[in-house]
């Protein structure tokens, strides 16, 4: 509906979208935009505020619920960013760098007010400070995180963050023996089940097998100097001076990286995947279907509560293919086992067993049966 009316948005997760809107409706100088600027430049199209609520109307037939309990739309235009604290509507400005990394701002003669900042991607780490702020509902650090990312972008004079510097530590819960096991060794008397260990965000340059660990710690200001273990070894080190042939990230590089990351879910504008320093509005990613593939749960409880000590070393299940269909030599081998003799010892019945010796797709658990067999018959003596 938005593209219909001819907007277009900031960004858009499952159940919200920040769409690009003024009081009036305008032009806004966007590089890539469809619409041009009495200088020529390129442009998109704010809708005004009246459209857009237009818009949140049209859904009101989609409401599930009593009216007279929950009334009007499913969607709504949410009152604690768009109006002021006196019920005004407020124009808010917004920067994105992907569909989940975004910031809603304020903006007069005096700077900018954070409204709304995302967690996406910072909410795994352990806070280097304390404190969460009220008005953006985020940690403390993550709002200085992101002041810091907005005055670069804005060209304002900043600064870094004084927790720049530390680095980065992931909390991890004692869930396993050999976890709790390899902590004894530094401090026994918090080496208790489901009690919390720390453990760094680290570049491995070799591909040796190092996961640190270390006692649970909230000053951040010990995290450099505590004694850390590597659980693969037993082997103890500290991060102010590394033994070991790893990188440790600070949250100063998270943050350089962070702002950077390219939009995977949609295309540059010249028609390529998006890199870091791709910019303006953005094109649609299409998607083609060239094959399936069996795989695992795409997320595991432990990184939705970024606690269990999986998350450090994360994999994908993938699983091999099986489509149900016999390959050519387990056909030739088939068509030579009488029939009679197939449906016995397995207990499929004649049409599942010719399906297969076809080369049409069977359930996977009935080729499995029919390869076994197969296998255990010694080649001689097929044909008897």
């Amino acid at each position: 509906m938005v593209s219909d009316a001819g907007g277009t948005y900031l960004m858009c997760d499952t159940d919200s979208m920040a769409i690009v809107s003024s009081e009036k409706g305008e032009f806004v100088r966007c590089k890539g935009g469809t619409h041009r600027m009495p200088d020529g430049e390129d442009a998109i199209k704010a809708l005004p505020w009246k459209q857009v609520r237009q818009i949140v109307d049209r859904f009101k037939s989609l409401n599930p619920y009593d009216p007279k309990i929950v009334p009007g739309s499913v969607l709504n235009v949410v009152e604690e960013l768009n109006y002021d604290a006196d019920g005004r509507q407020r124009q808010l400005y917004g920067y994105g760098i992907s569909a989940k990394r975004y910031g809603l701002y304020t903006h007069d003669d005096s700077g900018f007010r954070l409204i709304k900042v995302s967690e996406h991607g910072l909410g795994l780490y352990y806070r280097p400070k304390e404190g969460r702020n009220m008005e953006c509902e985020v940690p403390v650090w993550i709002k200085e995180g992101w002041e810091w990312i907005l005055n670069r972008a804005l060209g304002l004079p900043y600064r870094d963050p004084e927790w720049f510097h530390l680095p980065v530590m992931r909390r991890i819960a004692i869930s396993t023996p050999n976890v709790m096991a390899a902590l004894r060794h530094l401090r026994r008397d918090q080496a208790r089940p489901y009690n919390f260990a720390l453990s760094p965000v680290l570049v491995n340059i070799t591909g040796s097998q190092v996961t640190l660990l270390a006692p649970f710690e909230k000053d951040s200001s010990r995290w450099i100097t505590m004694p850390q273990i590597n659980i693969h070894d037993g082997t103890t080190h500290t991060l102010e001076n590394p033994t070991l042939p790893v990188l440790v990230q600070t949250f100063e590089m998270v943050f350089h990286q962070y702002h950077r990351h390219p939009e995977s879910k949609s295309f540059a504008q010249d028609g390529t995947p998006c890199k870091a320093d791709s910019a303006g509005l953005l094109k649609r990613y299409p998607v083609t279907t060239t094959g399936f593939h069996l795989i695992g749960k795409e997320t595991e409880r432990g990184w939705e509560q970024s606690d269990d000590i999986s998350t450090l070393m994360p994999s994908l299940v993938r699983y091999g293919v099986n489509s149900g269909v016999a390959e050519e030599t387990l056909r030739q081998r088939l068509q030579r086992v009488p029939l009679a003799f197939l449906e016995r010892e397995t207990g499929l019945s004649r049409h599942t067993i010719l399906r297969a010796r076809r080369g049409q797709p069977v359930h996977p658990r009935s080729l499995r049966l029919l390869k076994t067999l197969v296998h255990k018959i010694p080649r001689p003596n097929l044909s008897q």
